[in-house]
């Protein structure tokens, strides 16, 4: 009997702690998370400066102020933490790409223009972005690609939209797509230009390149037919 009063002495103390030990684990997961934060964030740091097939795991932990085990707890190993934050570079660099700073009635050139501004300006901040991501390309071509067609479907995303509001002239399923890479592809050169041009402004050549855009993809009021005069 006593024994049975023990144990159901332990059993009340228990369930009044449980809600303790729960605050306990979400603080441990809150700090658990923050620490997988910090260690990603200084990967991308160490990997910025070194390169990503250079970026030590050393480095990095000491970047983040941790143990190396610790990068190990987390991501299991090396390759494991690259991979992740390749993936996290792709997908920041994807919500970037994409950025819409322009209204909700803007059109489709009007949204090409915020876009690109807010792109470019994300690449004078991080610079080396630009450059991890042609990394990818060469360490996980596979991830890069799945990374590109998921550009390429949102660009074409918009060319769609663009035509069912009137802004774009209309084109077929495989015009589309290909404007679409048409589009992206002039980004990364316009990345590049604006990397090497000294003094070349973002706004001047942004719109240098819509009136581009304009006069390809525009959709352009038909002409007034000209009637002939008959000869006499």
């Amino acid at each position: 009997m006593v024994q049975y009063l023990a144990v159901g002495k332990h059993a009340l103390q228990d369930r009044s702690a449980a809600p303790a030990r729960r605050a306990g684990r979400g603080a441990g997961y809150a700090k658990s998370r923050a620490t997988r934060a910090r260690i990603l964030a200084a990967a991308l740091a160490e990997a910025s400066r070194a390169g990503l097939h250079k970026a030590s795991v050393a480095g990095i932990a000491a970047r983040a102020g941790v143990a190396i085990g610790n990068l190990h707890y987390h991501f299991g190993s090396r390759r494991a933490l690259l991979r992740e934050l390749m993936g996290a570079l792709v997908s920041d660099l994807m919500t970037r790409l994409h950025t819409i700073d322009a209204g909700d009635g803007a059109d489709f050139f009007e949204r090409q223009r915020a876009g690109l501004l807010a792109y470019l300006e994300y690449l004078r901040a991080n610079p080396a972005h630009v450059r991890l991501a042609d990394e990818i390309k060469l360490h996980d071509p596979a991830l890069y690609r799945r990374a590109v067609a998921g550009w390429v479907e949102r660009m074409a995303e918009r060319i769609r939209a663009g035509i069912a509001q009137g802004t774009l002239r209309p084109m077929d399923e495989g015009e589309i797509k290909a404007q679409a890479h048409f589009l992206l592809g002039a980004r990364h050169f316009i990345e590049q230009m604006m990397e090497s041009a000294e003094g070349a402004r973002p706004e001047a050549v942004v719109d240098a390149y819509l009136a581009l855009l304009r006069e390809g993809l525009g959709r352009r009021a038909p002409r007034p037919s000209q009637k002939k005069g008959k000869r006499r």
